[in-house]
């Protein structure tokens, strides 16, 4: 029985010890802070989809953002392409920069 108790008691001391060391390991060391997103990738999802491609009075035409203008009017005929690409173009076709608008008025030229 004495054995027994002396056996639960030092259980619980090691246990105790482990618990407080580890405690005390976790206050001292600093905090690791989660990955802030780049500086670049805030931006870019703050700037979203700058130009739409639309169709305007039979050609393809440039929007920027939401302007009811176009910037840029195309000289490729909306008649020339599918029924899918015109069905694109009617609710707009966005791009996030002009790299992009490049290569969709690219592709829908073609």
């Amino acid at each position: 029985m004495k054995n027994t108790f002396k056996k639960l008691v030092l259980c619980f001391l090691v246990l105790s010890a482990g618990i407080m060391s580890t405690a005390a390991v976790k206050s001292i060391s600093p905090e690791r802070e989660k990955p802030s997103e780049p500086a670049d990738a805030q931006y870019a999802s703050a700037k979203q989809e700058i130009y739409y491609l639309r169709d305007w009075q039979g050609y393809i035409a440039v929007f920027e953002g939401s302007s009811e203008t176009p910037m840029t009017l195309t000289d490729i005929q909306t008649q020339t392409l599918n029924n899918v690409d015109r069905g694109k173009l009617q609710s707009g076709i966005p791009a996030r920069d002009e790299t992009e608008l490049a290569s969709l008025l690219e592709d829908l030229s073609s």
